[in-house]
């Protein structure tokens, strides 16, 4: 905004001349501070209001040391909530809690790059991090031994194994492997494969041990052998079924690391001549939008993304409020658990109207 009848933009000192009064008034009135006598304030804020004044944020964030800006670290574009309806939802809640959101991608993760990372939030003044990427390999290893209470800012790491003394948001995968297995158990399935993600992914270690655990539950421990690695796309889920049948002949069920893989595996099935579900079964993760309008429909389990980013963002900001001593907003006054479940969905490529042949 600019005076009237000038052309500059109006400053601080602009509304003190008019005022009568300080900068450092101004700048009181401005940042809400007790120290002001009432008649002083009313003054001000009508000069204000005359002027157009529009307080600067970054002079507001050099005065009170607060940017109102959360940093989001991703891990070189697979980050879990940087995109889609996760990303708009998690900006939408942190506008409606007066933060913007800074977004970061790392590539390296070595100490030394991890350390620049911080440094350049920490520069910038963001009152805290969300750690956005998935575990990949070493990618979070820093955690184990790094002291984050030494950071200006709390963190929250998504999707991480939990480490003592760091906040964690992340969906159950043990139980999430538990969950598939024991569905296709129960459905009389005994030979059951798994076409997992990636071996150097937590979260997919952690969906294999659930499902060797639901295995050995049900007296099946030798068919844990039954595993084949993929990469989550669709091209890996032809080559992992031939891959299972060549491991188990008997194969008549496989719980698949990812929606797009079974896809592949559907193709492959109905390329084999194999009749889905009643030969084999298969289900995946993540219930894609297509996966309903496959055939079969697939079976799948959801992941709810956009919740884990709220989640996520309302602990962040509680963290942000405890270290501050104030009040929390409305939206995270009640704390939340921060481990998510999939939900499952039973379609018909799962279910029969027999019992598979033994």
């Amino acid at each position: 905004m600019t005076i009237p009848g000038g052309d500059k933009r109006v400053t601080l000192a602009d509304v003190a001349k008019l005022a009568g009064v300080s900068k450092q008034t101004v700048s009181r009135v401005v940042n809400g501070s007790a120290h002001v006598t009432e008649d002083t304030r009313e003054r001000v804020l009508h000069c204000i209001e005359t002027l157009g004044f529009r307080p600067s944020a970054l002079a507001r964030q050099l005065s009170t040391g607060r940017s109102q800006t959360i940093g989001v670290v991703s891990n070189g574009g697979q980050g879990y909530l940087v995109t889609g309806v996760a990303y708009l939802g998690m900006v939408r809640q942190a506008d409606r809690m007066g933060y913007a959101l800074l977004i970061k991608e790392m590539v390296d993760f070595s100490a030394g790059s991890v350390r620049a990372m911080l440094d350049f939030l920490i520069e910038r003044q963001v009152d805290g991090v969300i750690w956005a990427g998935p575990e990949i390999g070493d990618s979070h290893a820093w955690l184990d031994d790094f002291d984050l209470a030494s950071l200006p800012m709390p963190l929250v790491a998504i999707n991480a194994k939990a480490r003592p003394g760091v906040d964690t948001v992340s969906f159950d995968n043990f139980e999430a492997g538990r969950l598939a297995t024991r569905h296709l158990l129960s459905l009389g399935r005994r030979n059951i494969g798994h076409i997992s993600g990636p071996a150097n992914r937590w979260v997919t270690q952690q969906r294999v041990e659930g499902w060797r655990a639901a295995l050995a539950e049900a007296g099946l421990p030798e068919a844990g052998r039954n595993l084949v690695e993929g990469d989550w796309d669709v091209t890996s889920g032809g080559p992992g079924l031939r891959r299972l049948r060549e491991i188990c002949p008997q194969l008549d069920a496989v719980f698949v690391g990812s929606d797009r893989m079974a896809i592949g595996v559907l193709a492959e099935a109905h390329r084999l001549g194999l009749r889905v579900p009643e030969d084999i079964a298969v289900m995946g993760v993540d219930n894609q939008p297509e996966s309903a309008f496959l055939i079969p429909p697939l079976t799948s389990m959801t992941q709810d993304t956009p919740r884990m980013a709220e989640v996520a963002l309302r602990l962040l900001v509680r963290r942000i409020c405890e270290r501050r001593g104030e009040p929390y907003p409305e939206a995270c006054a009640i704390p939340e658990s921060p481990v998510l479940y999939h939900d499952l969905v039973v379609r018909a490529s799962t279910l029969c109207s027999k019992s598979p042949t033994r």
